[in-house]
């Protein structure tokens, strides 16, 4: 999954990169512009107390695909997505989750490796995303798809089969699979994916691979889904984690926070996140050290910025470092 949160972020060396960024704002009339340009006109409306995105958007083209990068930053609502617009997507859960609702009172939760596909130009369609969401998100053309499937197999496609909506992938799918190769290609060679056949090349296998999958629906629709948007006393903790990550809280202490037992809040997050609250917290602060080795002006040392983050034991943060990110932090810091 490395290879699909990290793409249009990093360059082919790992370091941080700003290639592919269209914006990063709290702007809502600004990040709804982009979010129109990259993907289709719909209604977008905070929920909760926050009202202003934390948002940031990485896009690239592969053929008449447009793959990008998103989050809102905040819990959002998404409605009235334009069937005119002739466009649809495939939204792939990298952090978080996300209820996308088909009518009624029908829908399907996605989790982290989960993605679900749509077509907005012949279908209803609205989603809920939790405050963590983080998605890569392919948007595709209606007639582009169209045509691919009858250059395949010869016919148009059965009508009913653009109606379809539904969840699919998971970490050991072939759809990861194909996605992080796709993401891999992106990263090591961005000249010959937007440019050169490689990207044509992904254009045809991504599309096929999802006509499959289309198809396959038609006679096997996807099993009902379970709730899986995570309880508050979850994102209260991982509220608190963001603020306080330099701090290293307590297990004791995000429990009291969130308002729940140290077992409540163990099990919640070992049912929504997969994980334990600490080993959520440890993730958080390795990857924000990585983050300022990345940027560190001239002059910093890993000792140092190791230190503002908590990290008493060294030795012990540059073992689990390298465990984690498969180098050592003064490696991350030479190639900043």
């Amino acid at each position: 999954m490395d290879a699909i949160r990290n793409v249009l972020i990093t360059d082919a060396q790992g370091a941080a990169s700003l290639r592919h960024r269209l914006v990063a704002s709290s702007d809502w009339d600004e990040v709804q512009h982009w979010c129109r340009q990259v993907y289709m006109p719909y209604e977008a409306s905070p929920q909760g107390p926050a009202r202003r995105p934390d948002s940031v958007l990485d896009a690239v083209r592969i053929g008449h695909f447009t793959l990008s990068r998103f989050s809102y930053g905040i819990p959002v609502h998404l409605r009235e997505f334009s069937a005119e617009a002739g466009l649809g997507m495939v939204l792939t859960t990298l952090r978080g989750a996300i209820r996308h609702w088909s009518c009624g009172k029908s829908y399907s939760d996605t989790g982290i490796g989960e993605a679900f596909l749509v077509d907005n130009s012949r279908t209803h369609y609205r989603l809920d995303a939790d405050a963590e969401h983080l998605q890569v998100n392919l948007t595709f053309a209606h007639e582009a798809m169209a045509g691919l499937y009858e250059r395949w197999f010869g016919r148009p496609a059965d009508e009913r089969m653009w109606s379809c909506k539904f969840r699919f992938g998971g970490a050991q799918s072939s759809w990861i699979a194909l996605l992080s190769y796709a993401c891999r290609c992106i990263t090591q060679m961005p000249e010959a994916v937007e440019q050169g056949p490689l990207g044509r090349h992904l254009e045809e296998t991504l599309g096929m691979h999802l006509l499959t999958l289309w198809r396959q629906q038609l006679d096997q629709p996807e099993a009902a889904t379970v709730h899986r948007l995570a309880p508050r006393h979850v994102l209260a903790a991982e509220q608190y984690m963001r603020e306080h990550a330099r701090q290293a809280p307590t297990l004791s202490e995000l429990a009291a926070v969130a308002g729940v037992s140290v077992r409540t809040l163990s099990a919640a997050f070992r049912e929504f996140r997969g994980c334990t609250p600490m080993q959520a917290l440890r993730e958080l602060r390795l990857s924000g050290v990585r983050a300022e080795l990345l940027l560190a002006p001239q002059g910093a040392t890993v000792r140092d910025l190791a230190a503002q983050w908590g990290y008493a034991s060294f030795g012990l943060f540059a073992a689990a470092y390298r465990k984690r990110f498969d180098e050592s932090p003064s490696a991350t810091l030479y190639r900043r």
